[in-house]
């Protein structure tokens, strides 16, 4: 069924109105469990062909972080030809049957200006169910910054008893304060807010206490 932002409070934040006429569609409706603890799993980060070409004429290269990895689909044509990148599920309490928690992810985004041989690494990834963010670190800073806001169309599927949950999402909308934190760490002035830069989804496995 399809449950309307009104009814997931903590979502309503995602950001200058974004979201207006989204829904997330929870397969299974259970009860919120207790004291959730993310124990593995991975989420990949789908940026479009055209977004990278994008950042690489403007001297932006985007390569994974070990253990990250990245894998190349074609589709069938330059649009819809994506870059996957993949990242292991460390930890956390990501709850999505209420959308409480943090799920925290292992391997970082690397980017590099080609003409300036500046190199932001984000890292310390997490998927923050309850504000709807994706935040890191930049360049081994201690504070949380939102790399990017969650919106699109939504899924996700809570625990019935597998022991797994996942969530996806159609759309991640560059955040200003990521933006900015890219293009000082970076020299340029190619990173701006509320821009598309593809989607996300997660599978993790959970336990409950």
């Amino acid at each position: 069924m399809h449950i309307a932002f009104g009814r997931r409070a903590r979502l309503i934040t995602l950001g200058a109105g974004l979201i207006t006429s989204a829904a997330v569609a929870i397969a299974t409706a259970t009860p919120a469990f207790a004291d959730t603890t993310d124990t593995g799993g991975t989420a990949t980060i789908a940026i479009p062909r055209a977004n990278l070409v994008l950042l690489a004429k403007a001297g932006i290269i985007v390569l994974p972080g070990s253990p990250a990895t990245s894998s190349y689909t074609a589709g069938t044509s330059k649009l819809n030809s994506l870059d996957a990148f993949t990242f292991t599920v460390t930890g956390g309490n990501g709850e999505v049957s209420n959308f409480f928690g943090i799920v925290n992810l292992g391997g970082s985004l690397v980017l590099i200006n080609s003409a300036h041989s500046q190199t932001a690494t984000v890292s310390n990834l997490e998927l923050n169910f309850f504000n709807g963010s994706l935040t890191g670190t930049i360049n081994g800073g201690t504070a949380q910054i939102p790399v990017a806001f969650i919106g699109g169309d939504m899924s996700a599927v809570p625990d019935t008893g597998s022991g797994t949950e996942s969530f996806s999402a159609t759309a991640l909308l560059s955040a200003a304060k990521g933006a900015q934190a890219l293009n000082k760490a970076l020299g340029t002035t190619v990173f701006v807010k509320g821009v598309p830069l593809g989607g996300i989804t997660t599978t993790f496995t959970v336990t409950h206490s």
